[in-house]
């Protein structure tokens, strides 16, 4: 150990015996100048000398809080962040010229090391002194957060007592009013109740039961005694109005003074709202907006926002659209319904002149209708509200749907939109469109047709198709008017009339939702299961997507993406075919092939289907297959038409064999598919399980060939035992997966 280490040493249990001798051997800096310039005192005693040196000891620690209040009012952060940065510095600095000292030791070495150690002591006093005065601002502030909080709470709780004495005085004042008085022509009590409740020197009964006059008399003498009763409890009740009214005023100008006061408090918490993220305003705003909402659009907004708010809170749901234009038409509504109730209370003969006034406004109405611009603007016109439906999904993605309502036909429209959280790759074939996307969503529902029997008279008058114009007004689901709460079970009904009733029908003003029925109970128990369906049909048109992507790339059997657990499981280890091509085609395309003719005929397809042509080879031998792929796809399997090319055209009406493979990708395709998540990969399966039935055909078709002379074409690489069967002469196409071979069925 060298001598500087020593006097380190030394100087450390120096420090340390300073620091135990307590706040005897510690003096401050001013209280030593203090000492030197006192005046001297004559001694005291014990006792007052320990007091003063308690009060001289609490007057310096009052100041030095006052004085770092005072520095904390008069630097802000950023210069403490600065002085703790150029403190920080010194720090690095006189550490760096210790360490050198201790390194080089040149003479002196330990007392400048010394020196620097109490400058690094003292700069770290600086520290404490900086902390402290962050302190003291968090406190100030703290204490004014408090101070502020305070406030809000004392206004909030004066309005909530202010709320709840309008309340209290609208029910007293509703209580008043209802008060009804005596009706003028009361009749008389019967007579049983007279003689038992009026008193003897009025009833007389002695005088007044044999006497009928004199028994009116009396009951009219208890009469007027009971009005006078009466009058007088009705006076002492008007002075109670009264005085109740002079209230009423009095609380109404107070009430119209808080208006202002509620805003600004409103405003005032705005802050607090933002910081506590509570979207106050904005569910104030929407709740104001909604009370504008026609009946079904409520309905649907209702429902999805007690859904979401029970179940499923990634649901979100607003109102958009032009505000005042919707509160123009609802004066415009109470303005015609004024009108036609003044109307109804006219006497006969006004009646009929108002019917005969409707009838030429009717014919004037269909003169107009000749313009066909004004008849689709009138017959095709929306609400100016629509109510914006987002639902989420795990992944990440959501379907957006804006729910309209036409005012004329009576329906609710819906237009689709999907936002992806990751962008996929473009296919020939867009099946995640949200044109498309809810088409089919449950059956016998495309939305090219409207719901209401009553639009059929409206539409047709002006020669209007409503599959026209789904672009503009979005498409009637049936399932979007059960959500709306909307009922057209009736509307048939009333459409039945004779020729005067379905001419009313079809006036542009008039339509048959006043059939209508507003069903809640119906849209909340469609609501969760809309909601799935929408879901699920996303998921699958996503799979649908990806599948189609990889099939219009693929030139080859092995490249079809399939899960090699699934491959394991229902397909031999090798397969000859290969699928060569695979593209959409149209209906007409579809509707020219003979091989689908009875599938069209059935309507097993129809013009909703996704139409594609699958083509296989194996060699020389070409199978084509027409693919028709369901809008609820994975829900309803794909269907399958087959031809073949080989040796001639073969077709299922002509060959057996081909119509027992058609059959076994048709009908047998439960057997691939075991759950949910299997069944959306059910189109490649079934391309797949083509290939090996067109290997199964070529190589059965060789060997029973080979069986009756000439020479095969194929080689036998599949296990099958017998290569025909049956008067059909069935080919083995049923694949046993623990055996790998093949059988008829």
């Amino acid at each position: 150990m060298g001598r500087g280490d020593e006097d380190g040493d030394t100087g450390t249990r120096e420090s340390k015996r300073r620091r135990k001798a307590g706040p005897e051997l510690t003096k401050k800096p001013g209280a030593a100048g203090e000492a030197e310039n006192a005046t001297p005192t004559p001694p005291t005693p014990a006792r007052t000398l320990a007091k003063e040196k308690t009060v001289t000891i609490t007057d310096s620690y009052q100041a030095s809080l006052d004085h770092e209040c005072l520095e904390a009012q008069e630097r802000t952060e950023e210069e403490d962040q600065k002085l703790v940065a150029a403190i920080m510095q010194q720090i690095r600095s006189l550490m760096k010229e210790i360490l050198k000292l201790k390194l080089d030791r040149p003479d002196q070495w330990v007392n400048e090391v010394e020196e620097r150690r109490i400058q690094v002591l003292m700069l770290m006093l600086s520290f404490r002194r900086l902390s402290r005065v962050q302190k003291v601002r968090v406190r100030d502030s703290r204490e004014k957060t408090a101070e502020a909080r305070q406030s809000v709470d004392g206004v909030t709780l004066q309005l909530q007592n202010l709320l709840y004495e309008v309340a209290h005085l609208k029910k007293e004042v509703r209580r008043c009013l209802d008060f009804q008085s005596a009706d003028q022509e009361i009749d008389l009590v019967p007579v049983e109740q007279f003689y038992v409740e009026a008193p003897e020197y009025i009833s007389r009964p002695a005088d007044t039961v044999e006497d009928p006059h004199e028994q009116r008399l009396a009951r009219l003498q208890w009469e007027l005694e009971q009005r006078r009763d009466q009058t007088q409890l009705f006076d002492k009740l008007t002075q109670e109005k009264e005085a109740v009214a002079e209230t009423i005023n009095e609380q109404e100008r107070k009430l119209a003074s808080l208006a202002p006061r509620i805003n600004s408090i409103l405003e005032a918490t705005r802050p607090l709202q933002d910081a506590l993220d509570l979207p106050i305003d904005a569910k104030r705003e929407q709740q104001r907006i909604v009370q504008l909402l026609p009946s079904p659009l409520y309905t649907l907004w209702v429902q999805a926002s007690s859904y979401g708010e029970a179940f499923d809170p990634s649901i979100k749901v607003e109102v958009f659209g032009d505000v005042d234009a919707a509160k123009k038409l609802i004066v415009k509504e109470e303005d015609s319904r004024t009108e036609n109730l003044s109307e109804s209370e006219n006497d006969q003969d006004q009646q009929e002149e108002n019917l005969s006034r409707k009838k030429r406004n009717r014919k004037s109405q269909k003169m107009d209708a000749e313009d066909i611009d004004d008849g689709l603007k009138q017959i095709l016109g929306l609400h100016p509200l629509f109510v914006k439906i987002n639902v989420n999904t795990k992944e990440g993605n959501n379907v957006v749907i804006a729910f309209y309502y036409m005012q004329t036909l009576r329906i609710v429209t819906a237009k689709c939109s999907v936002h992806l959280h990751e962008k996929t790759k473009s296919a020939m074939t867009d099946v995640i469109s949200g044109d498309t996307l809810l088409n089919c969503l449950f059956p016998d529902d495309d939305g090219q047709t409207s719901p209401n029997p009553a639009n059929f008279f409206q539409l047709n008058r002006l020669r209007i198709n409503l599959s026209d114009h789904l672009t503009t007004t979005g498409r009637p689901y049936k399932w979007a008017q059960t959500l709306a709460g909307l009922s057209f079970s009736n509307s048939k009904q009333s459409c039945v009339g004779g020729e005067e009733s379905q001419e009313m029908a079809a006036g542009a003003g008039i339509s048959g939702g006043d059939t209508e029925v507003v069903a809640w109970q119906d849209s909340a128990e469609q609501m969760p299961h809309t909601i799935q369906a929408i879901r699920r049909r996303l998921q699958a048109r996503l799979a649908l997507h990806a599948q189609l992507v990889n099939l219009e790339t693929v030139n080859s059997t092995s490249s079809i993406a399939i899960p090699a657990e699934l491959l394991r499981q229902h397909f031999p280890g090798k397969v000859c075919s290969e699928l060569k091509s695979w593209r959409p085609v149209t209906w007409a395309d579809y509707e020219a092939a003979p091989s689908t003719q009875s599938l069209r005929e059935a309507q097993v397809v129809t013009q909703q289907h996704l139409l594609f042509l699958a083509i296989f080879e194996r060699k020389h031998v070409r199978l084509e297959a027409l693919v028709a792929v369901s809008p609820d796809h994975p829900s309803t399997v794909p269907v399958v038409a087959l031809s073949l090319l080989w040796e001639g055209h073969h077709q299922t009406t002509n060959n057996p064999q081909l119509r027992h493979m058609e059959k076994e990708v048709n009908v047998h395709w439960d057997e691939l598919v075991s759950s949910r998540s299997d069944r959306l990969h059910l189109l490649p399966l079934i391309l797949y399980r083509l290939a090996v039935c067109l290997d199964v055909y070529t190589e059965a078709y060789s060997a029973h060939a080979d069986a009756r002379g000439p020479d095969a074409q194929f080689h036998k690489e599949k296990i099958f035992f017998r290569p025909a069967r049956g008067p059909d002469r069935a080919f083995p196409f049923k694949y046993h997966p623990k055996l790998g071979v093949f059988s008829q069925r």
